[in-house]
């Protein structure tokens, strides 16, 4: 198949799409299929006048306008539009990345959805982007989305909780929303395997996340207080805030680490490797694509009983769940790994089985191309 991929920045990149663009692309081709990249995000002097044009003195409603309202997603349908003129002749499918603009004037070329969410399931945990619009603006936005999943030859999503919401919240037929999970966004070849646990390292929790508020930062903190009080000499690690100031007992902040840094990358490595329990109590997470990197890397994980969780961590077997916000709960399931390495070790072991079937990338695209190819088999004929 030759397949025009949209995406908000180069999808080439590693940073687009949260760095899944490029494990799709790289897949795709591996695969033998040509990927055409489009890149519809603003740039510039555009980037610099929608975003003032946006602009909020709430940092968190800027945000959610410059990605939702109106005026950002007709410049990226207009890019859009201009891709497709470009290159629809060519191209059997178009995919795109999220909903956050139109594939205008496709014809007769299908066109596929790669999302983790969507307007009507993100706005219910007050977390989402889209929770920071006036009711006009989430119900236009609203509008827009159920625009494009209407017009959908297939929505391809990270979670049955997802597609449920398709199905439920957007009427999307059910045999148009599959459900294909998302990969790790590791180089799996760079994953040390796990070494032996020294005798003389302290119990350690790993929490690794950028958005420390919505991820459960607060509650992280709250439950390791209370797991030290009964081991003395636990140990937290926090990656990924840029600028937090932690002075609690034995919590130690790396700030943020990137994997494409072979300094950052070393530390990031040996911060999993220090780790007996992955600890994530998010209370907004679309999918969790850092619980499938800890199994990987072989560690327990304790996280939310929400959201796709449930679908990455096996309740009993690969982790353990707790409800949001519930420190107490999370504490002594923090308690139970700790105090038992050798069902941590196995509840890790099994994590690692479990990411390898289900969470990588060539396992993703793999059904999203067995789907594509059918249902776009019409325009590929067209095409020869």
């Amino acid at each position: 198949m030759r397949i025009l991929l949209l995406s908000e920045g180069d999808p080439e990149k590693p940073f687009a799409f949260s760095g899944i663009g490029k494990n799709i692309v790289d897949n795709f081709r591996a695969a033998g299929h040509q990927v055409v990249p489009g890149d519809v995000d603003m740039h510039g002097l555009k980037r610099m006048l929608v975003g003032g044009l946006m602009w909020s003195p709430s940092r968190r409603r800027w945000i959610a306008k410059y990605r939702g309202a109106t005026l950002p997603f007709r410049v990226r349908s207009g890019a859009a539009r201009r891709h497709i003129a470009a290159h629809g002749g060519s191209v059997d499918a178009i995919l795109q990345f999220g909903a956050t603009f139109e594939p205008r004037e496709c014809g007769a070329i299908p066109y596929f959805l790669y999302c983790d969410s969507n307007k009507l399931l993100g706005k219910r945990s007050g977390h989402s982007p889209g929770a920071a619009f006036t009711p006009r603006e989430y119900e236009a936005a609203v509008e827009r989305e159920r625009r494009i999943y209407d017009g959908a030859r297939g929505i391809f999503v990270f979670s049955e909780r997802v597609r449920r919401s398709f199905i439920e919240d957007f009427d999307v037929p059910p045999e148009r929303v599959v459900t294909v999970f998302a990969g790790a966004n590791l180089d799996l070849s760079r994953v040390p395997p796990r070494g032996a646990r020294p005798a003389d390292r302290p119990p350690t929790v790993l929490f690794v996340g950028r958005e420390f508020e919505r991820k459960g930062g607060d509650t992280v903190l709250r439950a390791f207080a209370k797991v030290r009080e009964a081991l003395p000499t636990a140990r937290l690690v926090i990656i990924g805030p840029p600028d937090l100031k932690v002075r609690d007992p034995g919590v130690e902040s790396f700030g943020f680490l990137r994997k494409d840094s072979p300094a950052d990358w070393q530390r990031l490595i040996d911060a999993y490797a220090s780790a007996d329990v992955f600890f994530f109590p998010t209370r907004y997470e679309p999918f969790g694509i850092v619980l499938a990197e800890a199994m990987f890397f072989t560690l327990p994980c304790v996280a939310t009983d929400a959201w796709a969780i449930p679908e990455i961590v096996a309740e009993g077997e690969t982790g353990l769940l707790a409800p949001v916000d519930d420190a107490d709960a999370f504490a002594d399931r923090l308690l139970q790994l700790l105090t038992d390495p050798v069902r941590a070790r196995r509840m890790g072991e099994a994590g690692r089985v479990r990411a390898e079937r289900h969470f990588t990338w060539r396992a993703v695209t793999g059904k999203m191309l067995d789907w594509m190819q059918g249902a776009a088999a019409p325009a590929a004929a067209a095409h020869r």
